[in-house]
């Protein structure tokens, strides 16, 4: 029952926040600015996402033959699957969480699938950050008055002092005796094995090294295809806007607040875009346009979940792996 509220809730936000941003705008306008998108751009935008898919299984599969053989067929599947959840179904069960049961189930290691999982979340967020952070200091010009650099730069540091606490011994150690001291439900054992996992990378700098390289491609690219979009859509403004909202979006899309960040990346858009000359209609029509193509290349990634059994297989190997 309290999954399916969860899932009630995110859904409310979601609905409440766009229905908050149509309601500021002339619908017809609306939709007059998605009809003038650019077919060519549009199209050109989805096998951009294609081929960024591709990088990014490569990513995954580079972090993974350090301790596993999983052949880039199989990983393309899981991943698909996964984008297909972060996407697509109303549910708590992100994507993430759905790539590590089946690469558990692949490899039988499941700290290593949960810590795979991890670092390739984790290099893509870190990619992320530095083209942002890259963004802001030769762009400022462009971004004087608008007072989101400190937000983006707060972002930054947070994350920073994330991973140093991750990856900093000492820090580590540190941040586990407070934790140890609220004794929250045994989650310091699963905490220590998933470290230890993920420690074993300090030992394979060119892995991590490969993966942020992958992570850079894969994080422009995304960019990239927002700002074909907006060119699509007839939005003139200079590429370090879209390397500095984009960015921005991203990470607070990712809070668990709505549906697949439905609503709050919408949100974000038209907040940041209209603050440099951009039409409210457009800038929304821009976020809607790249979720839709998404949706479009995940759809490949439900077409595999029901292949390999959908829920109740899910269902039935969750029950297995809670009695081993």
């Amino acid at each position: 029952m309290r999954k399916h509220l969860f899932t009630i809730i995110k859904i409310g936000i979601s609905v409440t926040i766009m229905i908050i941003l149509f309601r500021g705008m002339d619908l017809n306008d609306f939709k007059d600015t998605i009809l003038s998108m650019d077919k060519t751009l549009f199209f050109a935008s989805i096998a951009v996402l294609i081929c960024i898919q591709f990088v990014s299984i490569l990513r995954w599969s580079i972090i993974l033959k350090k301790d596993a053989e999983i052949p880039y067929i199989k990983l393309m599947g899981i991943y698909l699957v996964g984008m297909f959840f972060n996407n697509f179904l109303p549910t708590i069960v992100g994507g993430d969480v759905i790539k590590g049961y089946y690469l558990y189930k692949a490899s039988g290691k499941g700290g290593l699938a949960v810590a795979s999982v991890f670092l390739d979340r984790y290099t893509g967020l870190a990619a992320l950050m530095v083209i942002a952070f890259v963004a802001v200091v030769t762009g400022q010009s462009l971004l004087v008055g608008l007072g989101i650099s400190s937000v983006l730069l707060f972002i930054i540091a947070g994350f920073t002092t994330a991973s140093l606490v991750i990856w900093v011994d000492l820090l580590h150690r540190w941040a586990m005796n407070i934790m140890a001291r609220i004794h929250f439900y045994g989650i310091n054992d699963k905490i220590d094995k998933f470290y230890t996992v993920l420690m074993s990378y300090k030992s394979s700098p060119m892995i991590i090294f490969k993966a942020f390289l992958c992570s850079f491609f894969v994080q422009g690219g995304v960019i990239v295809i927002y700002f074909m979009l907006g060119r699509g859509l007839g939005i003139d403004i200079s590429m370090t806007y879209f390397f500095v909202f984009v960015p921005l979006a991203t990470v607070i899309s990712m809070l668990p607040l709505s549906l697949a960040g439905l609503g709050v990346r919408e949100g974000v858009f038209v907040y940041t875009f209209t603050k440099v000359g951009v039409a409210q209609e457009e800038a929304l029509g821009l976020s809607l346009l790249f979720f839709f193509v998404t949706v479009m290349v995940s759809l490949v990634g439900g077409v595999i979940y029901v292949r390999l059994g959908g829920k109740k297989e899910m269902d039935e190997g969750t029950k297995e792996a809670v009695q081993s």
